[in-house]
Order: structure tokens, then C-alpha cells, then sequence
């Protein structure tokens, strides 16, 4: 056999055996678990303060894990308002507190501390303890809705996001009572037509997805009610680094987008401002933000899933965008069609 010939076999060979080795590698799998000494779910008194709510146990398979951050997180829509603070200590040892909520970094929901390491096959236990503000009122679960990594590599997640048992708070949640119709509410946006929940399609709270290569590419983010928010162009996902960047978005198909309906409500949960803007998309990449200028319970009468739709953004987003006119009703607000 001539000699290039059997050097170009060996080079194919080789090459062959590098692609088959790195195919078997896996991506570590993180998995979160409510410990069992995690508090029942309970009743809290008002001003209750330094309530111990759940232990976390944080678990690495396939690999190991370095770990720099955590995004805490509530299953009903500015829930996290109902607390003054939320601190999260690492208990797998001694406690020890790795920070606490809110904070003063870009995105305030993200506790981030000194890169750990959980090793492949080992755990940690994390404790969340938590004081209540003055306005807590009804029920809430406060737990973890993602994470951050010290490396490139992000492994899978099982298990994210993950709640404590139901908090039942001391305040009394005010119902509204809508005025007599003989028609139907008006709703600014169709409910989730088919929509059973974001594990049912694969995905978690937090999640950013996109169709790629369908007839609308764009990137968005999903919540657990079934709705996704846009992001308008490169600049504002780029405000969001801890989401992992184009390497994190999960492609999904036109039908799985379809069931999620794009929500046009925006709060900056940075600052903690309690108004409500709309986002009126009035160019391929420009956009102005709108005050709904309308009371909680007018604007739940206007849309029963109001609150379900309010997206969280950040103040370099907010900033971003040029301020419109007000809006009188939640009805105001464009739905999003590319």
C-alpha cells in the first residue's frame, strides 16, 4: 500500500476515533430536589422575619457542576415583593450565607457568590430563610428559577424551577368585584389556546426559545403561565448575560411557539417600580414603552391574566426604550404579531 495512502487512513482513523469519543461525552445534569427536612407548608405571622421556608438539595450526575449563582424566584407574579429579604445559605456543613435578595447587581434576582463545585455524584443542600414586607398577602411558594455558571459549559437541568411548600401570608387579598355585562369581559389577549403546561413541551420558567429558520425567528422568554416575552433585537438579550447568551436558546417548533402567547406587559423589577408598561413595536428593532395607567383591578377586570403576563426587565432595558403616552386600559396594548 502506498505509503500517503496508509497515512491518510491513519489521519481518517484517528480523527474518527476523536469524533466517536467526543460524541460519548455528556453534559453534566443538575438536579434540584426539596430536601426532606424542608419546612410544611405554613402559616406566617405579619412581619414575620427570618422564617426558615426550604432546603434545596442541589445534586450533579454525568460530570461536575461549578456553580456561581442562583435566581430566586416565586410561582405567582411579583411574588417576591411579598418579602423584605430572602437569604440563601449553603447548610450541606456549617451555614453559611451566600447572599441575599434584593441586591445591587444588574439583575437583582440573581444571588451570584464565588464559583463551588458540586463533584460529579455528590450534593449540596442550600436553606432559604426569608422575612415578609408589610403588604405580603395570600399564598406563595419562593424558591429557585435558574441558576448561573462559572463555566461555559451549562449542564441540563431536572427538577428547575423548584418551590417551597405554600407560604400562606397574613394579609387579605382585596377581589375585585367586575360591573354587571351582558357581554363577555374583553381579554387584551386570547387565552393559551392549547396550552397544558412548559414541561408538557419540554421546557422550564425562564427558558429563551426560538423557531429558528421559521417565518418568525425571533428570541423570546417564557413564563409558567404559557406566555413569552419578546426580545427586540441583539442589544436588549445582551443586557441578560446570565441567560446564557445564543448558545442557551432552545430551538422549538412553529406549533410549540404558537402555544405561547406573546405578552406586551413589562415591569422593572430592578428598581422594584410597581407600574405596568406596554410595549408598542413600532419598527423591526425600535419599540416605545407605554404607563398603563390603570388601578390592579381594573386592568385583572380588562384581562383576567394580567398578572400572569407581566414580564420582569431590567433597568438597562427599561432605559433602553423611549416612553409613549399612557395608556388608559390594559385593552391598549398591541398584540405582537411578526
Amino acid at each position: 500500500m502506498n505509503k500517503s495512502i496508509r497515512v491518510f487512513l491513519l489521519c481518517i482513523g484517528f480523527l474518527l476515533g476523536l469524533f466517536a469519543y467526543s460524541s460519548a461525552q455528556q453534559s453534566p445534569v443538575l438536579t434540584a430536589t426539596l430536601d426532606t427536612e424542608t419546612p410544611a407548608a405554613q402559616t406566617l405571622a405579619t412581619g414575620a422575619q427570618d422564617i426558615d421556608v426550604a432546603r434545596i438539595t442541589l445534586a450533579a450526575s454525568d460530570g461536575d457542576v461549578f456553580l456561581n449563582g442562583m435566581i430566586v424566584a416565586t410561582d405567582t407574579t411579583g411574588g417576591l415583593n411579598d418579602f423584605t429579604n430572602i437569604w440563601i445559605y449553603d447548610v450541606t456543613h456549617t451555614p453559611t450565607l451566600l447572599g441575599t435578595y434584593p441586591n445591587q447587581s444588574e439583575n437583582p434576582h440573581l444571588i451570584q457568590f464565588p464559583p463551588v463545585t458540586i463533584g460529579n455524584g455528590m450534593s449540596k443542600t442550600y436553606l432559604i430563610r426569608v422575612s415578609l414586607s408589610p403588604s405580603a398577602a395570600g399564598t406563595v411558594r419562593v424558591g429557585f428559577g435558574g441558576f448561573s455558571f462559572a463555566t461555559l459549559e451549562v449542564p441540563t437541568l431536572s427538577g428547575v424551577p423548584i418551590y417551597s411548600n405554600t407560604l400562606t401570608l397574613p394579609g387579605v387579598v382585596a377581589t375585585p368585584t367586575p360591573a354587571p355585562s351582558a357581554t363577555p369581559t374583553p381579554s387584551a389577549t386570547p387565552a393559551p389556546s392549547g396550552f397544558i403546561s412548559l414541561a408538557a413541551l419540554g421546557l422550564s420558567e425562564g427558558n429563551t426559545i426560538s423557531a429558528a429558520g421559521s417565518d418568525d425567528p425571533d428570541i423570546y422568554i417564557v413564563n409558567d403561565w404559557g406566555y413569552k416575552r419578546l426580545f427586540l433585537n441583539p442589544v436588549i438579550f445582551s443586557f441578560y448575560g446570565h441567560l446564557g447568551g445564543f448558545a442557551n436558546v432552545k430551538n422549538i417548533t412553529p406549533q410549540t411557539r404558537n402555544l405561547l402567547i406573546t405578552s406586551g406587559l413589562f415591569r422593572n423589577c430592578e428598581t422594584n417600580d410597581p407600574k405596568v408598561y406596554g410595549v408598542e413595536v413600532t419598527g423591526e428593532d425600535t419599540a416605545l414603552l407605554h404607563w398603563v395607567n390603570t388601578s390592579g383591578a381594573q386592568a385583572a377586570q380588562d384581562d383576567p391574566d394580567f398578572f400572569q403576563k407581566v414580564f420582569c426587565i431590567n433597568s438597562r432595558e427599561f432605559n433602553w426604550y423611549s416612553k409613549g403616552s399612557d395608556y388608559s386600559s390594559v385593552t391598549q396594548v398591541p398584540v405582537y404579531v411578526r
